[in-house]
C-alpha cells in the first residue's frame, strides 16, 4: 500500500506541471436568449429612484451590464449615447434605460454618465449580482434591447467593431423607426474592421497560450481577457481563458464563462466537462466529478488531463488501483503528444 501510494504522489507531481488547478461552483443559468421574455425585477438607483422592469411597461428596454473599471465598458456607454443621440427627443420617452454595475463607486465614471447622458438613465448597484444572474450575464459590456411587449430583440456581449451598429439598428428596430440597413446585417456583415478585429483577437489568444507555457499566469489571463472583450463568442478563446482563471484559482469566473461558451466539437464540449468536473472534484462532489469526466472521455478519449482529474476522484475515495489506471492513462497521452 505504501509503494502504491508513493507511485500515485510521483505522478500526480509530473502531471501538476503540464495542468492547471481551479475551483469551481455549481452551473449558472445561461445568457437570455434573442426571442425570449425578459425576466422582471425592480431596484432602486444610485440616486434612489425606483426602476422596474416589466414586460407591461410598453417600453423599449436597453439594459447595459458594465464595469466602471473597465475602458471597453467606458467606449460601450459613448456608442449608446451616440444611438440614442440620433432617436427624435419625442421618442426617447418610450426607452427605459439602465446601467447594472457590481463597482458604483468609481465616481467620476458615474458623474460622466449622468452628465453626458442624452435621456434618463438610471444606474444599477448590482453587487450581489442578482439581475446579472437573472439575466446569465458574464462579460462586460453586453447591452440587451428589448421591444415594448418585453420580447429580447439582441444581446451584445463584448465591444466589438459591430457593437455601434448592431445597438443602433436595434433600438430602432423596437421603436419601430425607419433605418437604413436591416438589423440581421448589422451583425453579419463582413468587412476589413471584422478580420483585423479577428487578427488582433488571435494574436491576444497566442499571447496568452506562450505566456502560460513559461509559468506567468497572471499576464497570460491579461492577454486572454483582451482576446476575449474582442471575441467574446469565440468558444477557443472562452475555454482557454476559463483555463487560465482555473489556474489562478478564480474559479467562479471560470464556471461562468464554460457554462456560457457556446460549444459545437467534441473536443470543445469534452473541455467543457473536463472543467465542471474539476470544480465538483475540488468542492467535494466527487460523484458529480466523476459523471462529468466519464462524459468528456466519452467525448475526446485522448485529452489527458480528463484522465488526470478522474485520477485525482478516485484517490480521494481512495480507490488506488483505479486511480493508478487513470494516471497511467493520463502519461501514455502525455508522451503520445510529446512524441508527434
Amino acid at each position: 500500500m505504501k509503494t502504491t501510494r508513493n507511485i500515485v504522489a510521483a505522478v500526480v507531481t509530473v502531471l501538476a506541471f503540464s495542468t492547471v488547478i481551479c475551483e469551481g461552483v455549481s452551473t449558472p443559468p445561461r445568457r437570455i436568449p434573442e426571442g425570449a421574455l425578459t425576466p422582471e425585477f425592480s431596484a432602486v438607483d444610485t440616486t434612489g429612484k425606483p426602476f422596474a422592469c416589466t414586460r407591461s411597461s410598453g417600453k423599449v428596454l436597453i439594459l447595459a451590464f458594465l464595469s466602471s473599471e473597465q475602458k471597453r465598458s467606458q467606449e460601450a456607454v459613448e456608442d449608446i449615447f451616440r444611438a440614442l443621440s440620433s432617436i427624435p427627443s419625442d421618442r426617447l420617452t418610450s426607452l427605459q434605460v439602465a446601467f447594472v454595475m457590481q463597482d458604483v463607486d468609481n465616481r467620476q465614471f458615474i458623474a460622466s454618465i449622468q452628465k453626458e447622458a442624452p435621456t434618463v438613465v438610471h444606474i444599477l448597484d448590482d453587487d450581489r449580482h442578482r439581475i446579472w444572474g437573472k439575466f446569465g450575464i458574464i462579460a462586460t459590456p453586453t447591452v440587451l434591447i428589448a421591444d415594448p411587449q418585453g420580447k429580447v430583440l439582441c444581446v451584445k456581449p463584448g465591444h466589438a467593431y459591430d457593437f455601434a451598429p448592431v445597438v443602433k439598428s436595434r433600438l430602432f428596430q423596437a421603436l419601430e423607426i425607419p433605418y437604413d440597413v436591416s438589423p440581421s446585417d448589422t451583425s453579419t456583415v463582413r468587412t476589413v474592421a471584422n478580420s483585423t478585429m479577428s487578427a488582433k483577437a488571435k494574436r491576444h489568444l497566442q499571447m496568452a497560450k506562450s505566456l502560460s507555457k513559461k509559468g506567468r499566469v497572471i499576464s497570460a489571463i491579461e492577454q486572454a481577457k483582451m482576446a476575449y472583450e474582442i471575441d467574446p463568442n469565440s468558444s477557443d478563446v472562452a475555454l482557454e481563458l476559463a483555463e487560465l482563471l482555473c489556474r489562478a484559482g478564480q474559479a467562479q469566473k471560470a464556471i461562468k464563462l464554460v457554462s456560457a461558451a457556446s460549444v459545437q466539437n467534441h473536443r470543445d464540449k469534452a473541455r467543457t466537462n473536463l472543467t465542471l468536473g474539476w470544480a465538483n472534484r475540488q468542492l467535494g462532489r466527487l460523484q458529480e466529478a466523476e459523471t462529468f469526466l466519464k462524459e468528456g472521455i466519452r467525448q475526446d478519449a485522448t485529452l489527458h488531463r480528463l484522465y488526470f482529474e478522474l485520477g485525482r476522484v478516485y484517490q480521494q475515495r481512495d480507490e488506488s488501483e483505479k486511480a493508478m489506471q487513470a494516471y497511467f492513462r493520463a502519461l501514455q497521452l502525455i508522451y503520445q503528444e510529446e512524441e508527434q
